[in-house]
């Protein structure tokens, strides 16, 4: 949330007209102070970015305390729905050559001619006989 402010105040310097930075962009001035303090970030003076390094007070924190909560609650969601391993992508095949080594293909990969291993010189086969 401290980032996000920190780029609002960048965002309303620019919609209000005011040059909130120098040294291309890097060095940020007392009028960008100004702004995060008006937004409830606390900036540190940093002799080479000037008033860049921000922090969340506690009572800021509190104020965005559901934007804040939002995206752990939609990340938490995303994730549950998730599946525990991988899924293989539709249609492919699992082959094996005479060595043992396994490759996935496609079934019309296959279908256009033998796929062979560069170690043994074999020729991969479908796992699975129904093909």
């Amino acid at each position: 949330m401290a980032t996000l402010l920190h780029e609002a105040a960048h965002a309303l310097a620019d919609q209000r007209g005011i040059k909130d930075t120098s040294r291309q962009g890097r060095y940020h001035n007392q009028r960008f102070k100004r702004l995060a303090d008006e937004l409830g970030l606390r900036v540190a003076h940093d002799p080479t970015l000037g008033w860049s390094p921000t922090s969340l007070p506690d009572t800021t924190a509190q104020r965005y305390a559901p934007a804040i909560a939002a995206p752990e609650v939609a990340l938490t969601a995303h994730r549950a729905g998730e599946p525990s391993r991988p899924q293989r992508r539709p249609g492919s095949l699992a082959c094996v050559c005479g060595c043992g080594r396994r490759i996935r293909i496609a079934p019309a990969v296959l279908a256009r001619g033998p796929v062979i291993c560069g170690v043994c010189s074999e020729q991969f086969e479908p796992v699975d006989e129904r093909w």
